[in-house]
């Protein structure tokens, strides 16, 4: 849970509770689709995949901070999927300023970031 909380505060920390939670769902949905790692650290870990990540390590997080423990509950929902996002089996996302050329079909966008399937 804690490499679930840790994407969600680097990706999202600054956005709504539905962009929050939508990144959230796109992890827990790439562990257990099979064609990632089964574990929210091996998703959040694989090479180039999150930014945040430097070195197979996510940065450290000043645990008090209210930001911290929003991504903290977050995750909790996100993983028992009792929240459904507007994204819901997306697969993959980017910032919205950037444009990559993947070639996979858009969902949406919610707050930054753009998910795909």
């Amino acid at each position: 849970m804690e490499c679930l909380a840790g994407a969600i505060y680097f990706e999202a920390r600054s956005e709504t509770l539905a962009g929050q939670l939508a990144v959230g769902r796109v992890i827990v949905t790439r562990a257990a689709s099979g064609r990632f790692p089964s574990s929210y650290c091996g998703v959040v870990h694989q090479p180039s995949q999150f930014s945040f990540v430097r070195g197979n390590a996510i940065p450290a997080v000043k645990r008090d901070s209210h930001f911290w423990q929003q991504a903290v509950k977050i995750a909790l929902i996100a993983d028992s999927g009792a929240w459904k996002s507007p994204v819901e089996g997306a697969m993959f996302f980017h910032a919205a300023h950037v444009a990559p050329s993947w070639g996979k079909t858009r969902m949406a966008r919610v707050d930054n970031h753009v998910f795909y399937r």
